[in-house]
C-alpha cells in the first residue's frame, strides 16, 4: 500500500545566514516519523510548541523561587580549567532537576516526548532511562562553548550507529536567540568521521520560544551559542534518554533517593531507574535489581523506608 508523500520539513527558521545548513523545523500536528527520521539521519529537528507554555511557565517559577532560597553562582570548580572553560564561566548549571524542581516531572515524563525517545533507542533497549535532566542558564557575555558530542560523556570512541544510544530534548525556557546564545548544531555531523570538525558555514542556530523543543542524537556536534547580550539570561532544560541498560550520566536514584521518590508515579519512577531492565524477551537477561527483584516492588512495599 503506498503512503502520501510527506510535506517537506521548514527550515528557513533556523538558519538566517544564506548557504548554511539547517535543522529541519516540524510544526504541530506533529508528523512523528519524520521528526524522528530527521534526528536519525541529520542528527536534529525543531519541534515548535512541543511544551505547553504553563508547563514551561510552573517550572520557571519554581526554579526562581529555589534559587533564592539556595543561591548558585555561574561558572564550575571542577579543578581543571578546560573543562571549567567548557561548561561556561558565566554559566548556570543545575543537576539533579527532579530532586530539587518538582515541576520539573511533567517534563521529564512527557507523553509525546517520552514515547518520540522510545521508538529512537527501541533499537537497543526495551526500555528507557532519563540519563540527566539539567538546567542550563547562560548568562550575558558568556562566550561560545565548545562544539562536542554527548556520548563522549560514556566513552569518546562510542561506536556510531545508524541509531542513537541516546537522545536529548532540550526545551526552551526562555526565548532562545542569536543573541541570547541558541544552541548551535552542526547537521549531519552525526555522520561524520569522529575526528572531523566543522567549519563557520556549517555551524546551524536553534532559534526557538519558550516551549520549543531541540531533538537532537547524542553523536550530532552541538553547543550553546555565545550571548552577546548586557542583561539577558538564555535558561534552558536539557533532558537526555539513553537506552535503558546504559548508565545515565546523572545518578537519578540519588538525585530522586526512596524517601521522596515513594511519592512519585510509576512512570516517572521507571525513568529514574526505579525499575529492572528487562531484556529476556530478546534472550537477554535483567540489569538494575534489586535483591534479585524489582526495585519498583520494593519501593511499594517499604523496603527502603
Amino acid at each position: 500500500m503506498e503512503t502520501a508523500p510527506r510535506e517537506p520539513a521548514e527550515t528557513a527558521t533556523y538558519t538566517p545566514h544564506p548557504g548554511r545548513p539547517a535543522v529541519p523545523l516540524y510544526r504541530a500536528p506533529y508528523d512523528w516519523p519524520a521528526i524522528e527520521e530527521s534526528v536519525r539521519t541529520v542528527g536534529a529537528a525543531i519541534v515548535p510548541g512541543l511544551v505547553a507554555r504553563s508547563l514551561v511557565d510552573d517550572f520557571n517559577r519554581e526554579l526562581d523561587a529555589w534559587l533564592q532560597d539556595n543561591p548558585r553562582t555561574t561558572g564550575s570548580d571542577t579543578g581543571s580549567q578546560l573543562y571549567d572553560k567548557f561548561l561556561g564561566r558565566k554559566t548556570l548549571r543545575l543537576h539533579g532537576v527532579p530532586g530539587k524542581i518538582q515541576a520539573s516531572h511533567p517534563l521529564i515524563a512527557h507523553a509525546e516526548i517520552v514515547a518520540s525517545m522510545r521508538r529512537m533507542l527501541g533499537h537497543w533497549s526495551n526500555e528507557i532511562l532519563l540519563s540527566l535532566a539539567e538546567l542550563i542558564q547562560i548568562g550575558p557575555r558568556e562566550s561560545a562553548q565548545l562544539i562536542h558530542r554527548d556520548t563522549g560523556s560514556w566513552w569518546p570512541h562510542l561506536p556510531r550507529e545508524e541509531h542513537p544510544w541516546n537522545v536529548t530534548a532540550m526545551i526552551a525556557l526562555t526565548p532562545f536567540t542569536e543573541e541570547t546564545g541558541a544552541t548551535r548544531v552542526v547537521p549531519g555531523s552525526c555522520q561524520w568521521p569522529l575526528g572531523e570538525r566543522p567549519r563557520m558555514d556549517q555551524i546551524s542556530r536553534a532559534v526557538m520560544e519558550p516551549g520549543d523543543a531541540l531533538l537532537f542524537r547524542g553523536d550530532v556536534l552541538h553547543g550553546g551559542g555565545a550571548n552577546k547580550t548586557k542583561d539577558q539570561a538564555r535558561r534552558g532544560l536539557a533532558l537526555s534518554y539513553c537506552a535503558g541498560w546504559l548508565r545515565p550520566v546523572d545518578n537519578n536514584m540519588l538525585a530522586v533517593p526512596p524517601k521522596k521518590a515513594a511519592a512519585l508515579g510509576d512512570d516517572l519512577l521507571a525513568l529514574l531507574g526505579y525499575v529492572a531492565h528487562d531484556a529476556t524477551r530478546v534472550d537477554g537477561g535483567l540489569v538494575g535489581m534489586y535483591d534479585n527483584g524489582d526495585p519498583l516492588k520494593a519501593l511499594r512495599r517499604g523496603d527502603f523506608a
